[in-house]
């Protein structure tokens, strides 16, 4: 249903209806005769030659590049110990690339005396990609 929404479909729909309608105006005489081979002109246009186009062309898009938001709720490792405070760096994994973002421990776990050790694995709660940071809570709280 999304596709006959599509720009693109409507306009090769409109581009084959209008050149089917020029090409056959000198064979075909008649308002409603001369728009319906044009409709099955454009329904042509758009499988034979506009659809196959744009498929080949597709197939060299790349797959969309992960953020830092698309790591909420993963589980990550404590690269450092974190400090009293509940500070510390966690490594995230995105596209294969390691990245390592200063975490804070949340509220709760820091409240109920959580340590987290290097080599520990935590869950992200929270992401502020703007400032490279999130907010991580211990595995099983």
């Amino acid at each position: 249903m999304a596709a006959i929404a599509s720009p693109r479909l409507w306009f090769t729909l409109l581009a084959g209806f209008g050149a089917a309608g020029l090409l056959v105006r000198p064979l075909v005489s008649g308002g409603w005769l001369q728009a319906a081979v044009a409709g099955v002109g454009a329904v042509l246009f758009e499988a034979l030659l506009a659809r196959p186009l744009w498929n080949f062309a597709f197939r060299f898009a790349s797959r969309p590049a992960a953020t830092l938001e698309s790591c909420v709720e993963d589980e990550v490792e404590a690269v450092t110990g974190f400090d009293r405070d509940g500070h510390g760096l966690v490594a995230l994994e995105l596209d294969g690339q390691v990245v390592q973002v200063l975490a804070t421990l949340r509220a709760a776990d820091r409240a109920a005396g959580v340590r987290v050790r290097a080599g520990d694995r935590v869950r992200v709660e929270e992401i502020d990609a703007a400032r490279n940071r999130c907010v991580v809570s211990a595995l099983g709280s």
